[in-house]
């Protein structure tokens, strides 16, 4: 019988991400993108493919990382609301976008959200763990993680939940 190999897909809502880790003293995007898909890597498989989510101004400050680092990057604008109040488009296009990936590429094992938000934790009920899909997410530190979205993280072969703290300091 052949062994199943996992295969990721990765979604990053960025500047949740970046609001909500401690920002040490020698600072590089890069470093920490290599650190923590280097260790999903390592703990659950091949990563497919790897998509930013950013309003623009927080995605252009990165561009040249995310570019070294073969990552899509998807702008997301904020927008006037009704009321005139500035409304974040990330967590609506990163559910929409992950929805339709799924459907296109048959062959992933696990869908990784990088974001403590607990905004996406019916998209991940509603379409993702009906997929037979594991949960894997990613945050700026365990304070900031929705309490939700740590129930939906799935176990490894250790028993441990699916968790990884993001962390830009320079080795």
């Amino acid at each position: 019988m052949r062994k199943k190999i996992n295969k990721v897909l990765c979604a990053i809502d960025l500047e949740n991400i970046r609001t909500n880790m401690p920002l040490p003293e020698k600072f590089s995007m890069t470093a920490g993108l290599d650190r923590i898909m280097r260790q999903i890597a390592e703990d659950v498989g091949e990563i497919i493919n790897v998509f930013v989510f950013a309003p623009p101004h927080l995605a252009s400050i990165n561009a040249q990382a995310f570019y070294e680092e073969g990552f899509y990057t998807i702008y997301c604008p904020k927008i006037d609301d009704k009321k005139g109040q500035e409304e974040d488009t990330v967590d609506e296009t990163m559910s929409a976008f992950l929805k339709d990936m799924v459907l296109q590429i048959p062959d992933i094992t696990h869908v990784c959200i990088g974001s403590g938000d607990k905004d996406f934790c019916q998209m991940i009920r509603k379409f993702i763990l009906r997929k037979g899909l594991k949960i894997i997410i990613v945050a700026g530190d365990m304070a900031s993680l929705s309490s939700e979205l740590i129930k939906l993280a799935d176990k490894n072969l250790d028993g441990k939940k699916m968790i990884y703290l993001f962390s830009p300091a320079e080795d």
